[in-house]
């Protein structure tokens, strides 16, 4: 019973946390688009994905965040 609602509440909390994320993403595309729209908003975001592949690279097989791959490949 204990173990069920443990699960129930991870569960719920599991949810919550998809939810940020699909509407930080949301937010992510639109700040790009603005980003876009400057002459050197295109320079800025190779910038950062470059120092985003970098920082992936030196950290790889170091963090406990296996969803890091996801979050690194929803910024390219």
């Amino acid at each position: 019973m204990e173990s069920e609602r443990e699960n129930d509440l991870l569960s719920r909390a599991c949810d919550e946390l998809l939810e940020q994320n699909s509407l930080l993403q949301q937010e992510v595309e639109l700040l790009r688009a603005q980003l876009r729209r400057h002459p050197s908003g295109e320079m800025q975001i190779r910038e950062a994905q470059r120092q985003m592949e970098e920082l992936v690279e030196t950290t790889r097989g170091h963090t406990p965040c296996p969803s890091m791959t996801h979050y690194e490949a929803s910024l390219i």
